[in-house]
């Protein structure tokens, strides 16, 4: 249980140090065992190169994010967006392209409240209907996901190479917005 509130809030381009940070340590902790060790422990390296793309995406309006913060320091993001695949119509079709938590948050509602604020704003900039993709063997992520009501889209893997891993990714469609 949280001994303080969490709020959600909009972020700045300021705060992109803290978002790649939060970004770094759950990479760290959730791709565990999926991801070679070599690779997530050298992702402290890529903070300047990952603080400049949240600076840059949050400034030129490239991606909407939102922040949980527990007495005003960050402990996760979501960030919104539409829809980056060319199969899915960029109008009706909003995308989640990153959505993290700093582990010691996991299991203890915040995601939810921040997912919950992430959809309501897809949902309000007319979006119909969400989708993400998400590493097939991230259960963790995935038990999230499908409690949430959302369902795997049958034939959208695709396969991608982080740190010599070849690994699979499946895409996720949220229940169509009222």
């Amino acid at each position: 249980m949280l001994s303080k509130p969490i709020t959600i809030r909009s972020a700045e381009p300021a705060d992109a140090p803290a978002i790649a940070e939060v970004q770094v340590l759950s990479w760290q902790q959730a791709y565990v065992g999926l991801i070679p060790d070599q690779y997530l422990g050298a992702l402290h390296g890529s903070l300047a190169r990952r603080e400049a793309f949240w600076r840059e995406s949050i400034a030129a309006g490239r991606a909407l994010v939102y922040l949980a913060c527990m007495a005003e320091q960050v402990v996760g993001f979501i960030a919104i967006g539409p829809s980056r695949d060319e199969d899915a119509s960029a109008v009706e079709t909003g995308e989640v392209t990153a959505f993290y938590l700093l582990p010691q948050y996991w299991r203890t509602g915040t995601g939810r409240s921040l997912w919950a604020a992430g959809l309501q704003s897809l949902e309000e900039q007319g979006y119909r209907q969400a989708m993400l993709w998400v590493l097939s063997e991230n259960a963790r992520a995935r038990r999230f996901y499908d409690q949430a009501g959302w369902s795997t889209e049958p034939g959208s893997e695709r396969s991608l190479l982080i740190g010599g891993a070849s690994l699979r990714e499946i895409r996720y469609l949220s229940p169509i917005f009222s």
